[in-house]
């Protein structure tokens, strides 16, 4: 009997953590420092969303609603997989972030789920996503104004966000020149922020030249020990740009565990999260 019991503890200590590993939503709170900032933008507040595939939090996401106008953000941020590849009605989704569509300006850059939609329903998300103020960027940019400081948002869609699988030099710089075209002129001078997907390419963001990148794609690496993780959505064990706030030289890379889950429904130890950053000059 004792050993019943034992075991209904263990197995209900695992479910209770699963739980909150994948239901019990947090927001996680960066500084980002940089003398690039203009003075407009000191104290620029950011909420960074990324891999939600199409999760809810709460009746009409009331959850993630709640936390976001408690932050309150002068910007959104959003980089990819926000609907799932399987979300079957996508109306019904855009309504549960319709608040946040038309309350703060936001802008979207797309993941490997939304391409994934199909051709058709692809093109109407995105529409739909428009007709309501989202600033949708394919491997563009556009400029953030205050009085007469600015800053600059860049976003690559996923395709060619993706590293080649074998990275020669060769193809490395075919690579990075390929990217440069589709960013066209990133001016220096400007702070330059880039959404971008995928966070494992890193090293090849840092070419272009941004100070700043919101990704997500790795979902946190599914389960955590520490700063360590296990694998990516890719099938990568510990891969090194899985999450957090990471500074290389001039550029830094904040990188979202996400809020849902795609093939592999689980995380461990990897709360789901929004992400608040804020700029200081």
């Amino acid at each position: 009997m004792i050993y019943i019991s034992l075991l209904l503890i263990v197995i209900l200590l695992i479910y209770t953590l699963v739980y909150i590993s994948n239901n019990c939503l947090i927001i996680k709170k960066y500084n980002i420092k940089n003398k690039k900032i203009p003075n407009e933008f000191d104290g620029f507040k950011i909420v960074h969303i990324s891999d939600v595939h199409s999760k809810i939090f709460g009746k009409n996401n009331e959850k993630v609603i709640q936390k976001i106008n408690k932050i309150n953000p002068d910007v959104v941020l959003m980089s990819g997989d926000i609907v799932d590849k399987r979300e079957k009605n996508i109306d019904r989704f855009i309504n549960m972030y319709k608040d946040i569509y038309l309350n703060y300006p936001v802008y979207y850059s797309i993941g490997n789920h939304e391409r994934k939609l199909g051709y058709v329903k692809y093109k109407e998300y995105l529409e739909k996503l428009k007709k309501l103020g989202v600033h949708v960027i394919i491997n563009g940019k556009e400029k953030l104004v205050k009085n007469k400081d600015e800053i600059v948002i860049n976003a690559l869609k996923f395709r060619e966000n993706m590293q080649p699988k074998k990275l020669t030099l060769d193809r490395k710089n075919k690579y990075i020149s390929y990217m440069y075209d589709k960013l066209k002129n990133i001016d220096s001078t400007k702070f330059n922020i880039l959404i971008a997907h995928d966070p494992e390419n890193f090293k090849l963001y840092k070419e272009l030249g941004v100070d700043l990148v919101f990704s997500g794609h790795v979902h946190g690496g599914l389960i955590r020990f520490g700063k360590m993780c296990l694998l990516s959505p890719r099938r990568k064990f510990f891969p090194k740009y899985s999450y957090g706030k990471v500074e290389e030289d001039s550029t830094t890379i904040v990188t979202s565990s996400g809020m849902g889950n795609a093939s592999i429904p689980i995380r461990m130890f990897n709360r789901p999260e929004i992400v608040e950053v804020i700029l200081n000059k």
